[in-house]
């Protein structure tokens, strides 16, 4: 039976927090769209105008609220489609992977049907408030409403342009001191600038909305779309490099360790022509792998001696597959074995 690594193992403990915080998640969603949903529809059904801006902010908070959830479900998914190619797990946990990966796909079937659901409600929402109270609205008051939420935006995005430079630069120095602690630290940060463009892509249905209630508005209101338009924008590009920058961040790797020197004579001729004989490298060229033998340390055999066999076109030029020729030779077993 193949052995489970280190790496696949701790991937299965992230997902199956991921997936448990997930259900939390859901849980919680499920009596709050009930609620609202229904709420909202008894209350365009009244034509009730109160109502429905009593019920159609929380209606929208749970959206949100969905549009989360359905993002942590799909990194879920994305972590499940990572075991499944893992062979050694497979074999194993087979189970327990169909598990999580059923508990995660209906939840993603759920959170997208009453996403839909209640955009649209929320839509019809829209029109029959703006149907209940279009006599009473007033076009400046409604753009105040709107630059507020623009403002609030833009500071999120100074926050995060100010902060995502030194964020980043700390995760690569922990990097490099291998501090998984403050490496993770400054990822998260990062992930929470990536929901920037949630309320950005909001306030822009809001200002595409406001441009169709209220086409004749004069060249002052105009200006202010206009820099409305430009935060939002400025929040989805952000959010954008925040992803990118993450992506970065997750692709590091630790500082490998290098190997402690330590005194050992070279290998002995004889020995190398052994080795050469295994590898099928002709005589002429033994002093080149001696030299690699000898100088090249044992945790970078298999880089040199495929680099050594594509030079000396040979047939067999893997380096892995090299290495694997090499520890069977019983002068190289009386060293360390090489982990290939």
């Amino acid at each position: 039976m193949a052995t489970i690594s280190k790496e696949t193992a701790k991937t299965l403990t992230d997902t199956v927090t991921m997936v448990k915080l997930v259900g939390e998640a859901n849980a919680k969603i499920q009596p709050q769209y009930k609620k609202m949903f229904e709420g909202l529809k008894k209350a365009i059904a009244d034509a009730s105008a109160d109502d429905i801006e009593l019920y159609q902010p929380q209606l929208a908070k749970v959206i949100q609220a969905i549009d989360k959830c359905q993002h942590s479900v799909q990194g879920a998914l994305a972590l499940l489609a990572q075991l499944r190619k893992d062979d050694a797990l497979m074999e194993t946990k087979f189970d327990q992977v169909k598990k999580l990966t059923e508990q995660m796909s209906g939840i993603r079937k759920q959170l997208v049907d009453e996403a839909a659901a209640a955009r649209k409600i929320d839509a019809d929402a829209g029109k029959a408030d703006e149907a209940a109270k279009k006599d009473s609205q007033s076009a400046e008051a409604d753009l105040d409403a709107l630059k507020d939420e623009a403002a609030e935006i833009k500071k999120k995005v100074d926050v995060a342009k100010r902060d995502m430079p030194k964020l980043g630069d700390e995760a690569r120095k922990a990097n490099e001191k291998n501090d998984k602690k403050a490496l993770t630290a400054a990822r998260m940060k990062i992930l929470d600038f990536q929901e920037l463009d949630l309320p950005a892509k909001a306030l822009r249905l809001k200002l595409e909305k406001y441009k169709k209630q209220y086409p004749d508005i004069d060249k002052g209101m105009k200006a202010d779309l206009v820099w409305m338009y430009d935060n939002v924008q400025d929040a989805i590009d952000t959010a954008d490099d925040a992803d990118k920058l993450v992506k970065e961040l997750l692709a590091l790797k630790p500082p490998q360790k290098e190997e402690k020197a330590v005194n050992r004579a070279p290998f002995a001729k004889a020995d190398v022509l052994k080795a050469a004989a295994v590898l099928g490298i002709e005589a002429k060229d033994e002093p080149k792998l001696a030299k690699l033998l000898n100088e090249t340390p044992r945790f970078k055999w298999a880089d040199a001696l495929g680099k050594l066999g594509t030079q000396l076109k040979l047939k067999d030029h893997d380096g892995k597959a090299m290495l694997v020729k090499l520890n069977k030779l019983s002068f190289i077993q009386k060293g360390q074995l090489i982990d290939i």
